[in-house]
């Protein structure tokens, strides 16, 4: 895509999120992914103007069930600003939402900055993990028909994230093994879906490697938070 139509691309999906529009542009497919994410982080720099700062990122299609579904067979990722981010039991209005779903994720808070690298060390990221929380990823479809997109163009409009519900934490010291760690989703009381860590492309820490070895999403480093 040349400038101009990548342009046009970031205004549309940033006018359909002011106005709560559904998504059915396909005039415009981002051509690789550098490219969906160049458009998305072009997204957030115009959503900054208005204070609602980037709180972290998301990382999603990380298990078999998810990229058997979208039928994409890489992690995707997207971005998750302050107002979208909720406390434990809070309530939101089904209405704010086009086609809401949710997940179980792990989420983790960093207690320093942490550096692009083609070849993150392990080592160092587990010592950059101040805390593990368990965490709610809210998505939602806000596309006329998702099928029909490219999975680029779903990167570049965040993958579906529209945020993310935080609950109860843990020292990353006090955790012996991130990929035996268990979720368990209830609906009104009844056991719905259940996963480990280890279905986290094969353990959390490979998620958090992958994310740290791209520059085209995080630029030069992740920060601390």
């Amino acid at each position: 895509m040349n400038k101009g139509k990548i342009d046009k691309l970031v205004r549309y999906l940033l006018n359909s999120r002011k106005n709560f529009n559904k998504v059915d542009q396909t005039d415009f497919m981002p051509g690789n992914e550098t490219e969906a994410y160049k458009i998305q982080n072009q997204v957030h720099k115009l959503l900054d103007m208005h204070g609602d700062k980037v709180i972290g990122k998301k990382i999603g299609c990380t298990t078999k069930v998810m990229q058997n579904y979208l039928n994409i067979d890489h992690p995707c990722a997207g971005t998750i600003r302050n107002s979208q981010c909720y406390e434990s039991e809070s309530i939101l209005k089904f209405s704010d939402f086009h086609r809401v779903g949710v997940e179980c994720e792990l989420a983790i808070k960093l207690c320093k900055d942490v550096y692009y690298s083609d070849e993150p060390n392990i080592k160092e990221l587990y010592d950059s993990i101040y805390e593990v929380i368990a965490a709610i990823e809210i998505v939602d479809d806000r596309y006329s028909d998702w099928k029909k997109f490219s999975a680029n163009y779903l990167i570049s409009d965040d993958f579906f994230s529209a945020g993310c519900v935080l609950g109860s934490s843990k020292i990353m010291s006090n955790i012996n093994d991130l990929s035996k760690l268990k979720g368990i989703m209830y609906i009104n009381g009844k056991e719905v879906g259940n996963g480990y860590g280890k279905d986290i492309l094969g353990h959390p820490m490979n998620a958090y490697s992958w994310i740290v070895s791209r520059k085209d999403i995080i630029g030069k480093y992740i920060p601390k938070g």
